[in-house]
């Protein structure tokens, strides 16, 4: 699996704890899935920080929709600190919720659309490679800090 695989499975599965989200009503249910998806939502914003965007940086076409993606992370991070504040079993916790969700898949179709095709097309499978090692190195010293 490459760089870009490796980030597009992590995809998969914010989109799959979304959906999860969505269909929970119980608040305990909701708090424990809100955060595995802000664990995951920070280890994947750290690895593409650290590894994928420094190296996509080289690639030709990148410069925006990189600086794009640094400022979606600050603000996806503003997010979900604003929603654990928010007791689950309120109201406004989905609302808030919905509001990460369409704000954080509309980040990730800006990536998987423009951002990837353009790595794809700018480094070899190689290169591709050895990013998805770093990737995972780095998710799992990420993951050691932040899972509680």
């Amino acid at each position: 699996m490459d760089a870009i695989e490796t980030l597009e499975k992590d995809h998969h599965r914010i989109r799959s704890l979304f959906s999860e989200l969505e269909e929970t009503t119980e608040p305990q249910e909701l708090q424990d899935c809100f955060d595995k998806l802000s664990n995951i939502l920070i280890i994947h914003a750290e690895a593409e920080e650290q590894v994928l965007y420094p190296e996509a940086s080289n690639c030709q076409g990148t410069g925006e929709v990189i600086t794009k993606g640094y400022e979606d992370h600050d603000k996806g991070d503003q997010m979900v600190l604003e929603i654990k504040s928010i007791n689950p079993s309120e109201s406004q916790f989905k609302q808030k919720v919905k509001e990460l969700q369409s704000f954080m898949l509309n980040h990730l179709d800006e990536e998987e659309n423009d951002l990837f095709p353009k790595v794809r097309q700018g480094m070899d499978d190689r290169k591709l490679e050895e990013l998805a090692t770093e990737i995972k190195h780095t998710k799992a010293e990420v993951a050691s800090k932040v899972v509680d």
